[in-house]
C-alpha cells in the first residue's frame, strides 16, 4: 500500500511540477542496472540550489531508485509535508546555518550513521555535500565532512553525480534576500500564484539536471578536501548558452502571464560588498589565527581565507570556534552566518561586527476579548496539580496563558493537554521526569502533565554545563528528559554532557499519542477536578509530597537538588498574594526559565493556578523581544531579576512600557538606580528577597511604600531571627547576623543526602541558616548587608567563588605546575549595581585570561562563569590565622 501511494504521489508530483517547471533530464540512459555494482547501495550527490530542488528530483528517481532523501529537519517536521516525508523514508538532518550545538552535531553524526548502515544493505540515498542550500551562483561544498565519513566506510558505493541548473533565481533559492526562504510560507505564496494564473497559464521555469556515474577519478579514498574540490568543479560547471560557466547566473521568471512580475532582490551586505581592510589588535590576531592553526594546520592563515571554502572547517570545527569566541571574549551567542570569514571571527572578537539577531517571523497572537474574569485566587487546596484542576474549572474558556508560538490557549485547552501529555509521561520509566524547556505554554502543561502522571518534575538548567547536568541528572535518577525541538534548534553553544540519549521530544509525543489516548483523555476531561484526581489515582499524594525538584546554582562543588513539597510552594504563593494587589485583569509577562525558582514559582506555577493571565517569552535576555511582547501582550506586571529588567528598560520605548504598573524583581539586590528609572516612567516596583530552600519568597516591599526600605517585610507566616553565625547564638531582630527563617514554605532538606543539613536547631524548633547577613530595620523591614559566605550573583545566579578558586587548583596540580609556598590565587567579584559583576583572579603564577577560562569551561562550568581580570601579584596576602585576606583583595579592586 506505502508503495502504490508512494508512486502515485509522484505521479501527481511530476504534474504539479509541469505547471511552473519544464524540467529536462541529461544522462538518465546511463543511470541502467548493468553500470551499477549490485552487491551494495547508491548515493546520489546533488548541487543544492533551492528548497525545490529535492523534491524535483525525489519525483523523478524514485520510482526506479526508491531513494531515501536527506532533508533539513524544519522542512520535514511541518504538517502535512510530515506525512509524504515518513512516506518516503525520508531522515531529517538538523539545521546548522541557525545554530550549533551538541545535540545537533550528534543527531548529524548519527544520521550518517544510518546512511552507512543502509547503503550496506543495498538502499540508495540522496545527500547534499554542501549541507546547505548555495549561497551565491557558486556551489561551496567547502568543508563539510558527510560524504568523506560515508566513503571511508563505503569505499565501493556506486556514486551518482547531479547537477540542477535554472533554480538559482526561485523563490526557493537564498538569491532574493541572502537568506533560507521558508519553505512553507515559499510555497502557499507560489501555489496563489498558479491559481492567479488560472493554473495553465503561468510562466514556466526552465530547469536542467545533468546526471552522471562518478568517474574514475572521483577521489573515492581522498581526504575531505579532495572530495570537496573534486565535487566543487564538477557541480560549477553550468552549460549556459553553449559555454560553461563557473557561477549560475540568476534566473529571474515572470510569477504572472499578464505582465513580466520578479520579486525585489534584496541583496544583503555580505553578498554585496566586498571586505575592506581592517587592522585588528596583533594579541587578537595571533590568538585566533593560533586556534585556525589548530583546526587546520596545513593552510596558512590569512584574514581573507573563507572558513568553509578555503579553510576547509566543517560544522564541528565551527562549533569548537564558536566555542572558542565564547570563552575568550566574553561573547555571549554566535551563530554560524556570522562566522564565514577569518576577518568575521577577527571583527567579532575585536566587537568591531554586530552579531546578527536571529530573524522570528511576524507574530499576530494577541489576547481575545473576555467578559469580566474572576478574581485571582488559589483554591484551597492541598496539591499544586489540585489547584490547576480547580482552577481550570472555575475559568473554563477564559484564557489561561500565551506565548508566540502556540499562541493563546484557554484552561479547557491546557486542562486537555495536560490529561493527554500524561497519558504518554506516566509510561516513562522512573518517579522523577526532566524538564529541559523555556519559559514558554508548552513547558507548563509539560510540568502539569508530569503531576497529572503522578510522577516529579525536576527542572534542568541547561546553562549550567555538562558537569552539573550531568549531575542533576544522576542524583535525582532521572531516565527521561522532555524537551522540544523547537528549543533545541535555536540554541547555540550549549553543552549537554550525557543526558542526549534521554531525551523525549515535545513534538514527538504529541504524534505518538494514539486515537484511544485522544478519546480516553476527552472523557477524563470532562469530568471535574475531584474526580478526575480519583480517575487518574491521585488522592494518595498529600501536601507534603515532594511537587518539584530544582537547582541551586552549583558553582560551590555541584548543585543541591532541593525537594520542594506541594505545600511549600502552595503556602508561600498564598502569603506573596496577601501582599501585593492583583486586579483579575492584569495580565503577567514570564520570561524567567523554569529552572529558576522565582521562574518556576512566581512567574509560571503562580498565574496559572490562581487565574491570572500570563504570556510567556522564552529568552530574557532578549530585551528587543521582550519589550515589543509588552506592548502586544498589553503586559501590566513584569517580573524578572535586576539585570535583565535593566536591559529591558533600556531597550523599550516609553510607549511599548505604557501598560506596564507593577515591575517586580528579586533573584539579586536591585541597584538604586533601578528604582530611580521605574519611577522616573511614573511606574511603581516592588523588590523581593527568597532563596530556591525558601519556595522561594522570604520578604517582599510594599507598592503603598514610597521609600526603598531593604528587601521587604517578612511575608506572613514566616518566623524571622538573626544568630552570630560562629557562637550561634540568638541576636536581637535589629542586630545584624546570620538570617535564620522557618515556615511552611521552607524545605525539609537537600535530594542529596550526603550533604550537611542547612538547618540549627533554637529552642527545641528547626530552623534553616540561609548563609546570608542582615537585619530588620525599625519598621521591620529585612536590611541584607552581606553574605556569609563567599559568593557573588551573576545574572541571577548564586557563583561561590571558592568553588571556582578549587577548580583552577585542581586543574593547575593535574599538570604539576609548582603553586610555589602560601596561596597560589584567590578570586574576588567586583560587584557594582549598574554593571555586570566582573570576577577577578589574583595569583602569584604566570596565568593568562584565557588560560583560566579555557580550565573552566573544560570542568562543565556554567557560561557566566569567566574571569575578567587577572591580576599577577608577588604574594597572596594573608590574614594572621594563615587565611587568605580576602578583605585586603576587595579594597584593591573597589
Amino acid at each position: 500500500m506505502r508503495w502504490f501511494l508512494a508512486f502515485f504521489l509522484c505521479s501527481v508530483g511530476r504534474i504539479l511540477l509541469s505547471l511552473r517547471y519544464r524540467i529536462k533530464v541529461k544522462g538518465r540512459k546511463n543511470l541502467k542496472k548493468k553500470n551499477f555494482k549490485k552487491d551494495i547501495g547508491t548515493l546520489f550527490l546533488p548541487n543544492h540550489p533551492a528548497l525545490v530542488d529535492p523534491i524535483i528530483i525525489s519525483i523523478l528517481f524514485w520510482p526506479k531508485f526508491h531513494i531515501h532523501p536527506l532533508v533539513i529537519e524544519y522542512v520535514y517536521r511541518q504538517s502535512g509535508i510530515n506525512f509524504i516525508m515518513r512516506l518516503f523514508k525520508a531522515l531529517s538532518i538538523p539545521n546548522m546555518d541557525t545554530s550549533l550545538n551538541e545535540i545537533k552535531i550528534k543527531n548529524a553524526q548519527g544520521v550518517v550513521e544510518k546512511i552507512i548502515k543502509g547503503l550496506k544493505e543495498k538502499k540508495n540515498y540522496i545527500i547534499y555535500p554542501a549541507g546547505r542550500l548555495k549561497h551565491t551562483g557558486k556551489e561551496i561544498v567547502g568543508g563539510a565532512s558527510a560524504t568523506q565519513n560515508i566513503l571511508q566506510n563505503c569505499p565501493d558505493v556506486n556514486i551518482v553525480l547531479i547537477r540542477t541548473t535554472g533554480l538559482w533565481g526561485s523563490s526557493f533559492s537564498r538569491a532574493y534576500t541572502g537568506k533560507t526562504p521558508d519553505f512553507k510560507s515559499t510555497l502557499i505564496r507560489n501555489i496563489k500564484h498558479l491559481f492567479l494564473n488560472f493554473l495553465v497559464f503561468m510562466p514556466r521555469r526552465r530547469v536542467l539536471i545533468e546526471v552522471e556515474l562518478a568517474a574514475e577519478d572521483f577521489p573515492r579514498s581522498g581526504s575531505r578536501l579532495e572530495v570537496n574540490r573534486y565535487l566543487e568543479k564538477w557541480y560549477n560547471k553550468y552549460p549556459i548558452n553553449g559555454i560553461f560557466l563557473e557561477s549560475e547566473p540568476l534566473n529571474l521568471i515572470s510569477y504572472s502571464f499578464w505582465k513580466k512580475k520578479i520579486y525585489k532582490i534584496h541583496k544583503t551586505e555580505e553578498i554585496m560588498r566586498k571586505k575592506e581592510e581592517v587592522k585588528f589588535s596583533s594579541k587578537v590576531e595571533e590568538k585566533i589565527f593560533s586556534e585556525l592553526n589548530r583546526l587546520q594546520p596545513d593552510i596558512p592563515i590569512t584574514s581573507n581565507l573563507n572558513l568553509s571554502r578555503d579553510l576547509g572547517l566543517d560544522s564541528l570545527d565551527i562549533s569548537e570556534l564558536i566555542s572558542f569566541l565564547c570563552v575568550n571574549f566574553d561573547i555571549e551567542q554566535i551563530h554560524p552566518e556570522d562566522i564565514e570569514t577569518v576577518q568575521d571571527v577577527l571583527e567579532i572578537a575585536e566587537g568591531k561586527k554586530k552579531i546578527k539577531k536571529v530573524e522570528k517571523p511576524e507574530i499576530f497572537y494577541s489576547w481575545p476579548k473576555e467578559k469580566k474574569r474572576g478574581d485571582i485566587i488559589i483554591p484551597d487546596k492541598e496539591t499544586i496539580f489540585e489547584s490547576f484542576l480547580h482552577t481550570c474549572d472555575r475559568m473554563k474558556n477564559f484564557s489561561a496563558c500565551g506565548d508566540d508560538l502556540m499562541g493563546v490557549l484557554s484552561y479547557n485547552k491546557i486542562k486537555l493537554a495536560a490529561i493527554l501529555f500524561s497519558q504518554k509521561i506516566k509510561r516513562m520509566g522512573g518517579t522523577y521526569i526532566g524538564v529541559l524547556l523555556p519559559a514558554s505554554v508548552v513547558s507548563y502543561i509539560v510540568i502539569f502533565a508530569i503531576m497529572l502522571a503522578k510522577k516529579i518534575p525536576v527542572m534542568l538548567n541547561w546553562t549550567a554545563g555538562p558537569r552539573n547536568l550531568n549531575h542533576m541528572v544522576s542524583k535525582a535518577n532521572v531516565k527521561s528528559i522532555i524537551t522540544s525541538w523547537r528549543f533545541l534548534e535555536r540554541i547555540s553553544n550549549i553543552e549537554f554532557g550525557d543526558i542526549t540519549n534521554k531525551l523525549y521530544l515535545v513534538e514527538d509525543l504529541k504524534k505518538e499519542i494514539t486515537f484511544k489516548e485522544k478519546v480516553k483523555s476527552f472523557f477524563i476531561f470532562k469530568l471535574k477536578a475531584k474526580n478526575i484526581i480519583k480517575i487518574l489515582n491521585l488522592g494518595n499524594i498529600k501536601k507534603d509530597d515532594p511537587a518539584v525538584i530544582l537547582f541551586t546554582s552549583g558553582t560551590e562543588s555541584y548543585p543541591k537538588g532541593v525537594k520542594l513539597s506541594h505545600n511549600n510552594i502552595l503556602s508561600n504563593q498564598r502569603a506573596a498574594l496577601k501582599c501585593v494587589d492583583l486586579k483579575s485583569e492584569d495580565i503577567l509577562y514570564g520570561i524567567l526559565p523554569p529552572f529558576h525558582s522565582f521562574g518556576f514559582s512566581v512567574a509560571g506555577i503562580f498565574p496559572i493556578i490562581s487565574g491570572l493571565k500570563v504570556a510567556f517569552s522564552p529568552d530574557p535576555t532578549d530585551s528587543y523581544a521582550i519589550a515589543e511582547g509588552i506592548e502586544r501582550w498589553k503586559i501590566s506586571l513584569l517580573c524578572a531579576a535586576p539585570s535583565f529588567l535593566k536591559g529591558i528598560i533600556k531597550a523599550a520605548t516609553e510607549e511599548q512600557l505604557k501598560s506596564v504598573r507593577l515591575f517586580v524583581t528579586g533573584a539579586e539586590k536591585a541597584p538604586k538606580e533601578l528604582f530611580n528609572k521605574v519611577r522616573s516612567l511614573s511606574k511603581k516596583i516592588i523588590e523581593g528577597y527568597g532563596i530556591t530552600e525558601c519556595s522561594p519568597m522570604i520578604s517582599l516591599t510594599r507598592e503603598e511604600e514610597a521609600e526603598d526600605k531593604g528587601v521587604g517585610k517578612i511575608l506572613p507566616g514566616i518566623e524571622f531571627c538573626t544568630i552570630n553565625p560562629e557562637t550561634e547564638k540568638v541576636l536581637s531582630k535589629n542586630e545584624e547576623g546570620e538570617i535564620c527563617v522557618r515556615g511552611p514554605n521552607v524545605f525539609s532538606g537537600y535530594l542529596e543526602k550526603e550533604i550537611k543539613s542547612p538547618f540549627i536547631e533554637i529552642d527545641g524548633k528547626e530552623w534553616y541558616r540561609t548563609g546570608d547577613l542582615g537585619y530588620l530595620d525599625k519598621s521591620d523591614n529585612l536590611i541584607l548587608s552581606g553574605r556569609l559566605k563567599r559568593f557573588t550573583k551573576i545574572g541571577g545566579e548564586m557563583v561561590s567563588l571558592g568553588g571556582i578558586e578549587e577548580i583552577i587548583l585542581k586543574d593547575l596540580i593535574s599538570k604539576n605546575i609548582d603553586l610555589g609556598e602560601g596561596a597560589p590565587l584567590a578570586v574576588c567579584a567586583i560587584e557594582k549595581h549598574a554593571e555586570k559583576t566582573e570576577l577577578v583572579l589574583f595569583t602569584t603564577l604566570s596565568l593568562d585570561k584565557n588560560e583560566v577560562n579555557m580550565i573552566l569551561k573544560k570542568a562543565g562550568c556554567s557560561r557566566l562563569i569567566k574571569i575578567n581580570k587577572v591580576k599577577i601579584m608577588d604574594q597572596i596576602p594573608l590574614m594572621g590565622t594563615g587565611k587568605v585576606d580576602y578583605r585586603f583583595l576587595q579594597k584593591m579592586i573597589e
